[in-house]
């Protein structure tokens, strides 16, 4: 049988509180061989780019794909999920599943690599995915402070945020919200560095989110240099398709030996961020499992599925 579903219908049964609490279970099955990840293909011809991507959790009986088309840097999404236990076959738009399980993503490691108590946060970027991210890193780590950068004047929104959250939500200059910040984040479509990296004070996190192409790199060489550790989802897409990570790896900025896995952390059992002063960088590119994630507790809430 196939169900079908509409944005409203994932919008309504799931938040990225429900995604990050199953992501780490989900990594941990891949760790151990419970799932498995399809790394991302693309397609390109002029303009259009189609791409796709996918993951198998075994004991949860679930597997799903997302294909989705870029034209013009405008995406179109549509994910389909199996289950395998049932043979039912769910399909649905994939802009909600991909909102939670982003934000999700970047909230489950800032939340690991920030240091306790962290002040302040500069926030590269207040679209639909920023102000996602807003949401669950200031109730995840109860920030002071969050300095806004984008290249639209987003002063109006900073001040409707700050009355919401009462406390300081405010537009800035790149130098400006990074100085001092614990926490950056940086969810643009830039392909260049959006911020110099001798502005990160000792023991800052920063989380790249916006591009997943070899070519492009939200982050420079100095903050690839001063990064003690550099984590990715998953080492055989990432190594492959993060330009932080690619592009680093080419200018000596970054060696193997600092880039780990959340499989690899996941296996050692130990904190993830090793001491107060070390500068610690996670790259995100967008993984099948998260989708998988995401879409599964779509069904299972929504309509009873």
């Amino acid at each position: 049988m196939i169900h079908t579903y509409t944005e409203d219908h994932i919008a309504n049964a799931i938040t990225w509180r429900d995604v990050l609490r199953d992501l780490p279970a989900a990594f941990e099955a891949l760790r151990t061989g419970d799932a498995s990840i399809a790394p991302r293909q693309r397609v390109d011809c002029g303009t259009t780019k189609l791409s796709s991507m996918g993951a198998v959790w075994q004991s949860r009986q679930v597997a799903a794909y997302k294909t989705y088309t870029s034209v013009a840097g405008q995406f179109n999404f549509l994910l389909n999920l199996f289950d395998l236990a049932t043979g039912a076959h769910h399909v649905m738009p994939g802009n909600e599943v991909t909102r939670a399980r982003t934000a999700a993503m970047t909230t489950w490691a800032a939340r690991e690599m920030a240091k306790p108590n962290p002040q302040k946060l500069a926030l590269f970027g207040l679209g639909i995915q920023g102000r996602t991210h807003l949401e669950a890193l200031q109730e995840t780590l109860h920030f002071k402070e969050i300095a806004v950068v984008d290249t639209a004047d987003v002063s109006a929104q900073c001040e409707l945020l700050a009355s919401q959250l009462g406390m300081p939500v405010y537009q800035a200059l790149p130098e400006q919200a990074v100085t001092d910040a614990d926490v950056v984040v940086t969810i643009t479509r830039s392909k260049i560095p959006v911020f110099d990296g001798a502005w990160l004070k000792p023991g800052a996190s920063v989380c790249a989110v916006g591009t997943s192409l070899p070519s492009g790199s939200e982050i420079d060489a100095i903050t690839r240099q001063r990064s003690s550790q550099v984590i990715v989802e998953w080492k055989p897409q990432s190594l492959v398709e993060a330009g932080e990570i690619v592009q680093g790896l080419q200018d000596k900025s970054l060696d193997m030996s600092r880039i780990k896995d959340l499989p690899d952390l996941l296996a050692s059992q130990t904190p993830w961020r090793k001491n107060a002063n070390e500068i610690m960088l996670f790259k995100a590119v967008g993984v099948g499992l998260s989708d998988l994630v995401a879409a599964r507790l779509a069904v299972v809430t929504n309509l009873g599925n």
